[in-house]
């Protein structure tokens, strides 16, 4: 079985001490092309050095540039003129004037065999060129402005995503159309790993939440044709949900049930449920206390669009299944979509986490066989575009149906995490100042994520589908709408991976407060540094300059900040549009396992009672002590003593209260800098 995939990027990256360096460069056959031809080097050859970075001889480059290139031995410096740009860099400084501008580099120029050399960024940061790397065939490529001015727009979609799934590990199918004409339509990366299947526009994923688009879709149809109320009362069709008679089928569709979210209570489940029947489903909801009275807020609930799939059955007197093969997929020739149930048996893409090394996940099939109408849908790019140009007809509901359902049905509350203004029936919606109206919808299950905006007002449609589990979209498709619209756009930096002693691992070490009781810990164990956010397990991070630092499992960074004297201050973390800043609090917790007797575990065996908030249920597997609090995955716990013990992955403690006579009474939950007493029951 297929258990990692790494991706070796090289490209550009930053060093901070060498002034000049003699080391042996071993003859790499490093090709430089510019605009596609190739750079000659009389002697002087561009090399990888030992950290992995391309470095290149500038007085070449620049000259193929049609640079003029100046070295003062005097002052040690180097003056480059190029058009109106006039650049001067000094050996020994980390900077570089350009027209007048100081930039700063965390690199600084190298002397090597009496040539001056600079990494790649230096190229594309000073020249303005776009500089790319290719690992494979050990070739750098420098573009030029004028050569990027004459690519076209679909050109521009695939340079983007080509260095996306090179350096962000992109995986899936992206199509993008304009009044009615596809303009973009391409794969990219593997549906399966293993066997080397590329992923293409007809590759089958899965698309989580957008189902609801199509379930949204099912309920108007069958109001459309009499069969049932938007006012309906839920008890109508299930009699036994709580509080039945006063959430109705709109609350439903615009997430104001007040219903709890079911999938919160599958955390909950140490082993994956045998039963996944739909009454098991409703089961897991419908009897538990409301979480508002429905109509007086808004809170996303995937529950309620579980519940309108079984309403679909109840009225149309077939399955969820049944009903959109014969009533969507059919009518739209969307011969490659279905539900989990009715897709099972065909080959789709293999979901993996991960974003430069990666992990298959076969957990997905237990989340699609109880997403129902929720999120159990299977499709390709193309079909999904035969839905996207049903919208705009009268194939599926009248254009009064259509109004409804893209329409704001709810106002949503405001919040950093959306720019949305409401929900419609299965849509988010948002009314941009620059783009017009935007109705859209994304999907994430543990290994895929989808992505379906419509703008509205401009007629643009761009459809995402990936095999990558919690893949930050949004930003990609801010790339291609900006592409589209003949904006400027930036390409992801490549992740490559420098050494760092050990010792100065652990200068990073420590606790970093974004707010109070909301801390970033940063450990160091055997040379590897590690970050954990609150209520997350810890994941490495690896070193890309000195101070900027990456995931492999995620696309996320973390930034050390530093004062004058180059001591750490605090660090940055960003993952999307999310971007926290904290400030450095104190030492990170040091921990040593202690040899205890194992036989001990078994007395802490049971379940602690934390008033208010759960039970922890401690159990012993294979020698190992694990705790479970309620609603969340068991963890291993590690001794510091015969009574005090870590968690391995989190950081909390936990303190077990032993009586004189032995007999163990309760237990202490430390986390944060809070304690919860809990008892023993």
């Amino acid at each position: 079985m297929f258990k990692k995939a790494t991706c070796i990027l090289l490209t550009i990256i930053l060093i901070t001490s060498f002034v000049t360096f003699q080391a042996t460069a071993q003859e790499q056959n490093i090709v430089v092309k510019i605009d596609g031809e190739v750079v000659e080097f009389p002697d002087a050859k561009p090399f990888i050095d030992e950290q992995s970075r391309t470095l290149c001889p500038i007085r070449f480059i620049a000259e193929n540039l049609g640079a003029e290139v100046l070295w003062n031995n005097e002052d040690k410096t180097v003056s480059i003129k190029k058009d109106d740009t006039d650049i001067l860099l000094k050996i020994g400084d980390n900077t570089a004037v350009v027209n007048g501008v100081e930039k700063t580099f965390d690199t600084y120029p190298q002397i090597f065999e009496d040539r001056t050399y600079v990494p790649l960024r230096f190229i594309s940061e000073t020249l303005e060129m776009d500089v790319d790397w290719n690992g494979e065939t050990k070739t750098v490529i420098i573009t030029t402005p004028e050569k990027l001015a004459e690519l076209s727009t679909e050109e521009h979609f695939d340079r983007y995503l080509t260095a996306m799934e090179k350096n962000k590990g992109f995986r899936g199918a992206v199509l993008v159309a304009k009044e009615g004409e596809i303009l973009f339509n391409k794969g990219y990366g593997y549906a399966n790993y293993e066997e080397k299947i590329k992923n293409t526009p007809d590759t089958l994923f899965a698309i989580g939440s957008i189902t609801k688009q199509f379930t949204a879709m099912a309920i108007m149809q069958l109001y459309e044709k009499g069969l049932l109320d938007l006012e309906d009362a839920v008890s109508k069709y299930l009699p036994d949900v709580i509080e039945g008679d006063n959430i109705t089928i709109r609350h439903l569709l615009t997430h104001t049930s007040g219903l709890v979210n079911y999938t919160d209570f599958l955390l909950e489940m140490v082993e994956a449920p045998e039963d996944t029947s739909i009454d098991f489903v409703l089961g897991l909801f419908k009897d538990e206390p409301l979480i508002f009275e429905p109509g007086t807020q808004w809170q996303y609930s995937n529950s309620g669009y579980v519940l309108l799939g079984y309403i679909v059955e109840k009225v149309s007197g077939v399955s969820y299944d049944e009903y959109l093969k014969e009533n969507i997929f059919k009518p739209l020739e969307m011969n490659n979509t279905g539900t989990y149930y009715d897709k099972m048996e065909e080959d789709y893409a293999i979901g993996y986490m991960g974003i430069t090394e990666l992990t298959p996940v076969h957990e997905d099939e237990i989340v699609l066989k109880i997403a129902y109408g929720a999120g159990n849908i299977l499709s390709t790019v193309n079909d999904l575009y035969k839905w996207d140009r049903a919208l705009q007809t009268e194939k599926l509901v009248k254009k009064e149906t259509l109004d409804m359902i893209f329409d704001i049905q709810e106002k949503m509350p405001e919040s950093d995490m959306y720019t949305f203004d409401g929900y419609g029936f299965g849509w988010f919606i948002e009314n941009n100042p620059e783009l017009g109206k935007i109705v859209s919808h994304g999907g994430n299950t543990l290994s895929y994520s989808a992505q379906l905006s419509k703008y509205v007002d401009k007629d643009i449609t761009i459809i995402i589908t990936t095999n990558a589990g919690s893949y930050v979209l949004g930003p990609v498709e801010e790339t291609l709408v900006d592409i589209l619209m003949g904006n400027s756009y930036e390409l992801p930096e490549s992740l490559v991976e420098i050494e760092l002693d050990a010792e100065v691992l652990k200068e990073y070490t420590g606790i970093y407060e974004y707010t109070k009781g909301f801390n970033i810990v940063i450990t160091e164990s055997e040379g590897q540094l590690y970050a954990q956010l609150p209520g997350q397990v810890k994941a490495e991070i690896y070193p890309k300059s000195q101070t900027e630092f990456f995931y492999k499992v995620i696309d996320a960074k973390i930034t050390f900040n530093t004062d004058d004297n180059g001591k750490i201050t605090g660090l940055v973390f960003e993952q999307g549009n999310t971007i926290l800043e904290t400030t450095r609090v104190g030492d990170a917790p040091q921990r040593e396992i202690a040899d205890i007797d194992k036989e001990i575990y078994e007395k802490y065996v049971g379940e602690y009672e934390i008033e208010n908030i759960g039970i922890i249920t401690v159990s012993v597997e294979d020698e190992k002590l694990y705790a479970r609090l309620t609603g969340q995955v068991k963890l291993e716990i590690l001794p510091m003593s015969e009574t005090e013990f870590f968690y391995k992955d989190i950081q909390a403690e936990i303190d077990f209260v032993v009586a004189n006579d032995g007999t163990v009474k309760g237990l202490v939950l430390k986390q944060e800098g809070l304690m919860f007493m809990a008892k023993k029951i």
